[in-house]
C-alpha cells in the first residue's frame, strides 16, 4: 500500500474531496471533482471482513476477520502519503464493492479518518453486522453515505446473502438516525450484474 498518491497530476490544484477505492486491481476513470485513489486488496476475505465467520461456498474460504489490521494500515499509509505531497484534503471518502462495501461502512465505527462512504451491493448480510450497528457508534458521523443492492440479489440460495437487500435498508435507516445523507438505489440484476456501472454512479454521488 506505498504511495498510494504516486499518480498524484502535475497541476498543483488538487482537487478538495479523495475518495479512497478498496478494489481487486481495476482502474477507475470517471470525470468527477475528486481524486479517486484505487486501493488493491489482495485477500478479500481476510482483510475486508471485521471478525471470523464461515464461508458462504463450498469451494471458497472462511473469513478471517482481519479488517481491524488492515483498517491500521491504510491510516497510516493514508496520512503518510498525505503528508509526502503536502496534500490535505477537505473530505476523504472510503468505497468499495460486495465485501470491500461492508468493509467501507465498518470503517466508520473505527476510524475518524473518513467523513463519506459508498457500499455498492455491500456484505452488510455479514454475520453479526447488523448486531454490530446496533450496539455501537461510528467514530465519525459520516456526512454522505451512498449505499446499493441489485434487486435480484435478495433472491440468492444462501440464506445469509438473501438478507443484503434488509440489511442495506436497515443501514440506511441507522445513518439517517445520525443525521447523514443517504442515497440508496436498488439496481437491476444480481450480485455480480454491472458492477462497473454500479461503482461508477456510487463514486460519482460521493464526489458531489
Amino acid at each position: 500500500m506505498k504511495n498510494l498518491l504516486s499518480k498524484l497530476p502535475d497541476n498543483p490544484k488538487l482537487p478538495k474531496r479523495v475518495i479512497y477505492y478498496l478494489c481487486d486491481g481495476e482502474e477507475v476513470s470517471l470525470s468527477v471533482d475528486a481524486m479517486i485513489v484505487p486501493i488493491h486488496v489482495l485477500d478479500w476475505n481476510r482483510d475486508l471482513s471485521p471478525w471470523t465467520a464461515p464461508r458462504v461456498f463450498l469451494d471458497g474460504e472462511d473469513f478471517g476477520g482481519a479488517a481491524a489490521e488492515y483498517l491500521r494500515s491504510i491510516e497510516e499509509t493514508t496520512l503518510q502519503t498525505e503528508s509526502l505531497f503536502a496534500y490535505k484534503p477537505e473530505s476523504r471518502g472510503i468505497a468499495g464493492y460486495s465485501l470491500a462495501g461492508l468493509f467501507a461502512v465498518w470503517a466508520l465505527y473505527h476510524s475518524s479518518l473518513f467523513d463519506r462512504a459508498a457500499s455498492m451491493s455491500g456484505s452488510l448480510w455479514f454475520d453479526g453486522f447488523m448486531d454490530f450497528m446496533n450496539d455501537h457508534r461510528p467514530v465519525k458521523v459520516p456526512e454522505k453515505l451512498y449505499l446499493s443492492v441489485g434487486e435480484q440479489e435478495k433472491r440468492t440460495k444462501s440464506r445469509r446473502m438473501a438478507q443484503v437487500e434488509a440489511c442495506t435498508l436497515r443501514t440506511a435507516e441507522v445513518f439517517r438516525g445520525y443525521g447523514t445523507d443517504v442515497q440508496f438505489e436498488k439496481n437491476p440484476g444480481g450480485h455480480f450484474d454491472n458492477i462497473p456501472e454500479r461503482v461508477a454512479r456510487g463514486l460519482q454521488w460521493l464526489a458531489l
